[in-house]
């Protein structure tokens, strides 16, 4: 198999947010840019020169309605959704089905292809001690979810017996398709149409990622790799509060600080 290298591994990237996009403008879908490649769009009008993903942000009810599209993608790209069978994340995947990526992720490797992330916003309740409660059963959801993938299988092959019991024990009492389950009904507590703030919740930090509806709609639009793309009328606001109040200042366009990657993995296309 030859290997994709980052510049090849970013065209093939893009041309699934190209197919994204296509479909949401078909279904009056909204979407934003998020992450990385928000900040890409602002400072180089496209992806940052050494960034090796795309993330996207979908309010709930538009990410809900997205997944009876699926079929309309081209047939290369896979839509992974969150089954009871296939329940590795918390969020949809697209995948280019003709390109294997084998990633290292802790004590595992994971195998699929070049893929994009777009994950769910809903919506957040007012402050107070119901808001504190709604975010510690949240957070404790996510890391049981994550412990489910990454850490039961390995107590069960510990030494010690009492470790092995409770790996048998979190295995059966806490299957990740059960957490999911309870996460996104959590996760959708509140709607996402009806409340004034709303972010992530189902991954992240959600204190982090709670905004003021306001910061996104109406969209703005914002050059990526040629397309106007949509991203948060908000945006150099929101991108401050994550990678620090530099990212928009005018020396950082087209010159900003390299951060190593933290993505360990290796890609190829099928033969």
């Amino acid at each position: 198999m030859r290997e994709i290298g980052l510049k090849e591994m970013q065209q093939i990237e893009l041309a699934m947010l190209i197919e994204l996009d296509r479909i949401c403008r078909k279904h009056d879908l909204r979407y934003y840019i998020d992450g990385g490649t928000l900040l890409g769009a602002m400072c180089y009008e496209g992806f940052i020169p050494w960034d090796d993903d795309i993330d996207i942000k979908m309010p709930r009810p538009d990410y809900e309605r997205l997944i009876g599209f699926a079929q309309e993608l081209p047939k290369y790209i896979m839509m992974r959704v969150p089954t009871e069978k296939d329940c590795e994340y918390t969020f949809i995947k697209l995948i280019d089905t003709r390109t294997v990526m084998i990633e290292n992720a802790g004590s595992r490797t994971k195998q699929s292809g070049v893929y994009i992330d777009i994950l769910p916003m809903d919506g957040h309740p007012d402050d107070g001690p119901g808001y504190e409660k709604h975010l510690k059963k949240l957070s404790r959801l996510n890391t049981l979810f994550h412990n489910s993938i990454d850490n039961f299988s390995v107590m069960k092959h510990s030494s010690s017996i009492v470790t092995q019991t409770k790996g048998f024990i979190y295995s059966k009492a806490f299957t990740p398709w059960k957490l999911i389950c309870r996460l996104t009904e959590t996760a959708k507590k509140y709607s996402y149409d009806e409340c004034s703030r709303v972010g992530l919740l189902i991954e992240g930090d959600p204190i982090r990622e709670r905004f003021d509806k306001g910061w996104l709609e109406p969209s703005a639009t914002l050059e990526f790799e040629g397309h106007m793309l949509p991203a948060p009328c908000g945006y150099r606001r929101h991108l401050e509060i994550f990678y620090g109040d530099h990212v928009t200042k005018p020396e950082c366009y087209h010159n900003l600080p390299q951060y190593p990657g933290n993505h360990d993995y290796t890609v190829y296309w099928k033969e």
